[in-house]
């Protein structure tokens, strides 16, 4: 199947003389980072009935794994969908830069103020690798769980796939066509031997914190070593060249969907801190494709309206202030002040658990909107790209990636 018009060239998408926009994928955020939410909630402890906090584990634990892929995958792919020729490797660098940057070192200044008050020292070298998002290259519990904002450790994947990008694009583009799936494939293979790995090469000594049936070092290989999660951002550039060069299988939205839910529920038994990234990267290097497929058709999804567009648009923001934001609001309702893990945690009953943690999701959404309001959208307006028009940058691989249609990486 090919999704190119007639005389638009063998990489420009049907129904456009460009390549078009992708809203579906944008939208698709908002789902990713509702999963992220959701199992990030299980470290508030919420339920008082220990049957409740069971179910919850079992349902929740693994819907961060699945959407931590998604936006690994979905990373990979949409910056090669906005690559152009007329766009530099310096010019990429430094858009990725300002869109990266700002959030996080914001909420990390936001953080610190809250965290002085409390008189709990702060580990210095560990708060500064979380700041320059260097934390996951150490193999140490101490340098990912105080670097003072948690979640920001998948942004040390994003700094290495963003550094790789423009060797790695042109790289890809070198695999021919009708080569493409076995690469995506070989690939996927390759992310399926990093648990094996680990448990073949890695000591069984001293176990996880949070995964205490792995050791810690098989722990970190596994699921946050940036060199093994960037496997999932190929995938994603690989499976971009696969739908631009017409190599789709036509697998279409909704049986995509279905698919990556039958992974889900498939796996709600089978611990994701095995490092068993792969399973996830199947169905999202499927899911992703097949929904942009949709976008470039024109068709209407359940993801490309403007709400979940406008939701999507958010989710970095959003990414950047959950954690911290959810333990503020449970220690507001238990009756504390604290930053994250510093109270007293208080558990309730099912019906007003659930309202906490809906609550605390408005909330979130609410200063997720201020800060892409104030901050994410001024800086990259004012700043990632030259002031003067017509200035080119010549980068150390020549033309490379895009600026059109960013806003769904």
């Amino acid at each position: 199947m090919t999704i190119t018009q007639p005389g638009a060239g063998p990489e420009t998408p049907a129904g456009t003389g460009t390549r078009s926009r992708l809203p579906s994928l944008t939208g698709l955020r908002a789902v990713a980072g509702l999963s992220v939410f959701i199992t990030h909630g299980l470290a508030l402890g919420l339920f008082t009935d220990p049957a409740v906090m069971v179910e919850y584990v079992r349902y929740g634990a693994n819907a961060g794994m699945f959407g931590l892929s998604f936006f690994f995958v979905l990373t990979g792919f949409v910056v090669t969908w906005t690559a152009s020729s007329k766009d530099s490797a310096r010019q990429f660098w430094r858009r990725r830069f300002f869109k990266l940057f700002p959030n996080h070192v914001v909420v990390y200044a936001i953080i610190i103020a809250l965290w002085i008050p409390t008189g709990v020292p702060i580990k210095a070298v560990e708060a500064l690798a979380g700041l320059l998002l260097v934390s996951a290259w150490f193999p140490s519990e101490s340098f990912l769980f105080n670097n003072l904002n948690g979640p920001m450790w998948s942004a040390n994947i994003d700094v290495l796939a963003y550094a790789a990008f423009p060797l790695l694009y042109v790289l890809v583009k070198k695999i021919r066509p009708n080569r493409l799936w076995g690469w995506a494939v070989g690939v996927t293979a390759l992310s399926a031997l990093v648990p094996v790995v680990a448990n073949a090469f890695l000591p069984d000594q001293p176990p996880s914190l949070v995964a205490p049936e792995v050791s810690w070092s098989q722990h970190w290989f596994g699921f946050y070593f940036p060199l093994t999660r960037a496997l999932e951002f190929v995938v994603g550039i690989i499976m971009a060249r696969i739908v631009l060069t017409g190599r789709w299988i036509g697998l279409g939205a909704l049986p995509a969907s279905l698919l990556t839910i039958g992974f889900y529920l498939a796996t709600l038994d089978v611990p994701v801190f095995y490092g068993y990234t792969f399973v996830p990267l199947i169905p999202m290097a499927l899911l992703i494709p097949a929904f942009a497929v949709a976008d470039v058709r024109g068709h209407r999804t359940l993801a490309n309206g403007k709400l979940m567009v406008w939701l999507g648009d958010r989710m970095y923001a959003f990414f950047v202030i959950h954690v911290t934001v959810m333990f503020m609001v449970h220690a507001a309702y238990s009756g504390e002040n604290g930053v994250v893990g510093m109270y007293t945690r208080k558990t309730f009953d099912l019906g007003t658990g659930i309202l906490v943690l809906i609550s605390t999701y408005l909330v979130c959404l609410v200063l997720a909107s201020i800060l892409y309001a104030l901050v994410e959208q001024p800086v990259m307006r004012r700043w990632s790209r030259p002031r003067r028009r017509g200035h080119r940058q010549e980068g150390l691989t020549g033309p490379l990636p895009g600026a059109a249609g960013e806003r769904t990486s």
